[in-house]
């Protein structure tokens, strides 16, 4: 038996949220008799919440029936300031019902029947209620109520209303419009709309020039902040990370984040929409392949009415909206856009990196991993959607090099992730005919994968782990294009801090019962592969990394936090400059990185996901720091058993850079552009880097990131949870393609060379298919090249004791078709794997051409394929760059380990 209620029987809203109830008095001054039905006449509300009288026998005073006399308009209780003229007063007002909501409260909303006129000042106005239904919409009400501020919000409280006219009164959307009184605050803009149904235009500032829209800063997902599925906008563009254009913790990234925050209009549904529908937008789910939302478009034309609640200014959609209303400003697409466009005779090289989203075979069938995790797909057929669209992305990359994060690290055996995936990758490339070699499907664009012998067994298997997580980093690149000369890992340092405690010296933990912060923390290792661009001399070496992430805490990140006994704590750790956790341990981590390639020779890039920001430290470090903003290290660094820096583990200031170039911010830059690769919350920027040396910025063609993850929403990934299939079993947002194929954009650049071009005391390398090799005889201008010159070429031997065998060898003659060539390819055949000297010449009318004759030092090897070479290197024991280098192609594995067993 139900004695008493309080609240509606059939409200299953959050409702009366920070609200304090307090019982009326019956008209004779006594305590009412309890009811099994709520009535709300017999409670006063009191927003926000009052503990002062709670528990404390003071009813109220009893219910005086409401009158409607008397009236107040809606525009004078609003104002024209931030808080109510009348806040605390009893009014009377009577307006049309505009909308029935329940988010971001339970309510209607209200207009004046007449508007003012005034731009400054709101006709509407929220009225909180649990009484309400959508057949009040357009209907004109009496009501009374006393006028309170609610976090914000001027609002009204009311469960009994006089109909004053039952006919449907439409309501037309309001335009909002910047006025010149906002004074450049967004915030002060929506305030003038507070309460309104309003529409957002094509243009909110005719003023000023093109459109000022607003846009998709967060995709339909889950907030966890309000904690339901809502989405973000924001004025002009979407919200870019205040560290990304603007140094951590200077005052144009504070004033960044303090305008992100006024740009910020959180898009609600007027009920709580489910995981994989949008209320207003019902072919969302229908076809979602024609009908996604992503980052930077713009939405022209959706209606809905103005509240504030916890800080942000909420719309909540009245209107039904199309496709029509989401105009794509970075519309799909199924390649990069990125210019390989290089002059006369030179070629281009492609380098991509990609985050693989924890790509995890182990469960299906792949070697298992030695740290006894799983972190990515649930079932097997989330495995083979996510490997479907992984193998995509790839495929469309169309790099010839490609770094890769978060790959299971199990190992380089035949049932290793990176085999199984470059295996998946390969099966697109089958066309085997020489004259397609450029064509797409050409075997030509094959990978192999880079494989490390951690355990030096001479055999790449299971074992051979790289570094200490269950996720590592690796490297796929196509022989056709680049050749191996040397491959490491750089051990990255650890930090071995002592546990967070309190005043009593008890360890603290956090709500989930684990361990605060342990101090014990890490980054990936980086692998470091020193490649030769086949046709030239000259060496690239790439650096791929995974430095710690921002999301948990290191040692420093608690510092100064004053504990007293508490033994549980369930705060976030200080955050003030929003660089996230532990940047002074990524600034370790780039110091050592940078150091250790400062051995290297040629040019390099590192590349991959530096979980920083482009203005953070780590990246002023790598780059440069032209505020001389002081940078220190983490505390308790060690690389291997050694120290980082000091005995004591105390940090160092860090008061060098290493004059890396951020390549993509800066052609962005040039083309007025912005670039970012992750999207956190309602912001965006990158993650995802590639620092080139300055020996590389000539040859630069261009550089971009492609958005085909972090601007989808995770509806699209591969994942089926949270889908609409309570049994996970289908996913109706799933597609065979690339997109939202991991959380990160890949990033590219591409390099010119030229044939022939090499580094001092460098030979050509000049890798053979089918025993043909193209040795590059770039023509000296002073030659002066016409058409029907004779280009000769003869191989000598480096070695004059080497015993090769030349009986297939062929030197053809090349005849000149047009005046003016600088470029001839002689294609030799049967040249032993052998370094030689090349002497290359014109003739015309049988004479040497003066000027034409040069000697190239060539070096002749097999591509790197099939049988892989294990190197041994040296090792300085420094704890740094490790181990023993193999070189591990697709298809290689069974003949390396029967080679090495033999």
């Amino acid at each position: 038996m139900i004695i008493d209620r309080v609240g509606a029987a059939d409200n299953t809203s959050v409702w009366a949220e920070d609200t304090t109830l307090r019982r009326r008095q019956d008209s004779e001054g006594n305590a009412p008799t309890p009811s099994s039905d709520f009535d709300a006449s017999q409670w006063e509300v009191i927003t926000p919440l009052d503990m002062s009288t709670v528990g404390a026998p003071n009813l109220a005073e009893s219910y005086v029936p409401f009158v409607c006399e008397n009236l107040t308009r809606i525009s004078d209780i609003q104002g024209t300031g931030g808080e109510s003229p009348l806040k605390g007063e009893a009014v009377a007002v009577q307006g049309v019902v505009t909308a029935v909501v329940d988010l971001p409260k339970k309510g209607f909303y209200l207009r004046d029947e007449v508007a003012d006129g005034n731009p400054l000042t709101s006709d509407g106005i929220f009225v909180e209620s649990g009484s309400a239904d959508s057949q009040l919409v357009g209907r004109t009400v009496c009501l009374g109520s006393d006028v309170a501020e609610s976090y914000g919000q001027t609002q009204l409280s009311a469960e009994n209303w006089e109909i004053t006219n039952s006919d449907f009164t439409a309501t037309v959307a309001t335009d909002i419009e910047i006025l010149d009184s906002d004074g450049g605050s967004f915030e002060t803009t929506l305030a003038r709309y507070e309460g309104m149904v309003v529409n957002l235009p094509e243009d909110l500032n005719p003023q000023q020039e093109g459109n000022q829209d607003m846009r998709v800063s967060r995709s339909f997902s889950f907030n966890y902040d309000s904690f339901r599925n809502n989405m973000t906008l924001a004025y002009m563009r979407p919200n870019m990370q205040p560290n990304q254009l603007n140094v951590a913790g200077t005052p144009e990234s504070i004033a960044a984040a303090a305008q992100n925050n006024d740009y910020r209009l959180v898009i609600e549904s007027a009920t709580q929409a489910s995981n994989d529908n949008i209320p207003y937008y019902p072919n969302f789910s229908v076809a979602p392949e024609n009908n996604y939302i992503r980052i930077d478009d713009s939405v022209v034309g959706m209606e809905g009415v103005i509240s504030y609640s916890y800080g942000d200014y909420t719309l909540t959609v009245t209107n039904e909206l199309t496709s029509n209303n989401f105009v794509h400003n970075l519309p799909r697409t199924d390649s990069p856009d990125i210019d390989e466009t290089v002059a006369d005779d030179e070629f281009a090289i492609r380098i991509a990196s990609q985050n693989l989203f924890n790509y995890f075979n182990s469960p299906f069938g792949g070697d298992q991993n030695q740290f006894g995790q799983s972190r990515g797909a649930d079932t097997y057929n989330e495995f083979i959607q996510q490997k479907t669209k992984l193998v995509e992305a790839i495929r469309a990359l169309d790099a010839d090099v490609v770094g890769l994060m978060e790959i299971e690290n199990n190992g380089y055996g035949l049932k290793s992730a990176i085999a199984d995936l470059v295996n998946e990758v390969n099966v697109y490339y089958n066309d085997e005919y020489a004259d397609n070699f450029d064509k797409p499907y050409s075997t030509e664009n094959r990978y192999v994968f880079v494989g490390f012998d951690h355990n030096g067994n001479q055999m790449l298997d299971e074992l051979d782990a790289l570094g200490s997580d269950a996720i590592a980093t690796g490297i796929i690149y196509r022989p056709s294009k680049l050749s191996i000369e040397r491959t490491r890992v750089v051990t990255m340092p650890q930090q071995k801090a002592p546990t967070i405690v309190n005043d009593n010296n008890e360890v603290i933990k956090d709500n989930n019962d684990e361990i605060l912060e342990s101090g014990q923390n890490y980054h990936r290792d980086a692998l470091v592969v020193t490649f030769m661009v086949n046709q030239t001399g000259k060496r690239l070496t790439l650096a791929v990394n995974h430095f710690k992430s921002k999301g948990s805490t290191c040692w420093e990140d608690w510092q100064g936090v004053e504990f007293g006994d508490a033994t549980k704590w369930t705060d976030d750790a200080p955050d003030l400059d929003y660089q996230g956790s532990c940047s002074e341990f990524r600034i370790s981590g780039a110091v050592h990185l940078a150091e250790e390639l400062k051995s290297v020779e040629g040019d390099s890039i590192i590349l991959g996901d530096l979980n920083a920001y482009a203005k953070e430290d780590p990246l002023l470090v790598l780059t440069e720091n032209p505020r001389n903003k002081a940078l220190m290290t983490a505390s308790h660094t060690f690389v291997g058993t050694k120290p980082q820096f000091n005995s004591d583990g105390s940090p160092v200031a860090i008061t060098q850079s290493y004059g890396y170039i951020d390549i993509i911010s800066k052609v962005f830059e040039e083309k007025g552009k912005t670039p970012w690769s992750y999207s956190y919350n309602d912001e965006v920027g990158s993650l995802d880097h590639i620092l080139i040396s300055p020996s590389l910025e000539d040859r630069v063609i261009d550089a971009s990131d492609w958005h085909i993850n972090a601007a989808e929403s995770s509806l699209y990934d591969y994942n089926n949870e949270y889908k609409g299939d309570y049994d996970n079993e289908y996913n109706k947002f799933y597609a065979e393609d690339h997109f939202r194929s991991s959380d990160h954009d890949p990033a590219l650049v591409t390099l010119s060379y030229l044939p022939g071009e090499a580094d001092s005391s460098t030979p050509i390398y000049l890798t053979k298919l089918n025993k043909l090799i193209k040795v590059p005889y770039q023509i000296p201008e002073a030659a002066g090249a016409m058409a029907g010159d004779i280009a000769k070429i003869k191989l000598t031997p480096k070695d004059d004791e080497a015993k090769l065998d030349m009986s297939q060898l062929v030197e053809p003659n090349v005849v000149l078709t047009q005046d003016g060539e600088t470029l001839v390819n002689f294609e030799v055949f049967g040249a032993p794997s052998a370094r030689f000297t090349a002497k290359v010449t014109l003739e015309r009318d049988g004479t040497v051409v003066d000027g034409s004759t040069v000697s190239l030092d060539i070096e002749v090897a097999s591509r790197d394929a099939l049988v892989a070479d294990i190197k041994e290197e040296t090792h300085d024991g420094s704890g740094g760059s490790t181990g023993l280098i193999s070189l591990l192609s697709l298809l290689g594995l069974s003949a390396l380990r029967r080679r090495n067993r033999k």
